[in-house]
């Protein structure tokens, strides 16, 4: 059974760039589509539903690089050529994800950390932030409630002891116990 039509008609007046948009827009909306038990299924569910999209976007790309296109769009395409035989990759291990989304939401508050670190004040300031943040985020990768992990180190540290910092790290059997999500 066909879920969507591989071809992609070409709108008068749109342009190369709409076109591979609309492509990929429809290869992500079969992607969710597909129905599989195992990775070896999916990959060639793949192949029977996504292959001659992924083909067309190619071949599209290719063409439109023959046009000069103005240099971003040009250094677009010619990295998307570079990455052609990984895209690939997808049609033969099913396990592979279509995107890397989900990757990207995991470091962009790494990411957004580093930028407003930018403008601290000064440098003990950045050093300041960059350790929070490690704190937080750390928290947060060991499924931590941070509110209770941060009250629990906070209140360790006023109390003017000096306690074993191994004791405090987020993976320890104590904090996971007393600060779990």
């Amino acid at each position: 059974k066909r879920l969507l039509d591989p071809k992609i008609t070409r709108f008068q007046g749109q342009s190369i760039a709409s076109d591979a948009v609309r492509i990929l827009a429809k290869v992500f909306h079969v992607e969710k589509r597909l129905e599989y038990s195992s990775a070896s299924e999916k990959a060639a569910q793949r192949r029977q539903h996504l292959k001659a999209m992924i083909d067309d976007f190619y071949q599209l790309i290719e063409e439109a690089l023959t046009k000069s296109p103005l240099k971003p769009l040009r250094n677009a395409i010619k990295n998307a050529l570079k990455l052609k035989k990984r895209v690939y990759q997808m049609f033969r291990h099913g396990e592979l994800p279509l995107h890397n989304n989900h990757n990207e939401q995991l470091i962009r508050p790494t990411t957004l950390v580093r930028k407003n670190s930018l403008f601290a004040k000064s440098t003990a300031g950045a050093k300041a932030n960059a350790i929070w943040y490690s704190i937080v985020q750390t928290a947060k990768l060991n499924h931590l409630d941070v509110f209770k992990y941060l009250e629990t180190l906070l209140s360790a540290f006023t109390k003017r002891e000096t306690p074993e910092i191994e004791a405090y790290l987020p993976w320890t059997r104590e904090i996971q116990e007393s600060c779990k999500a």
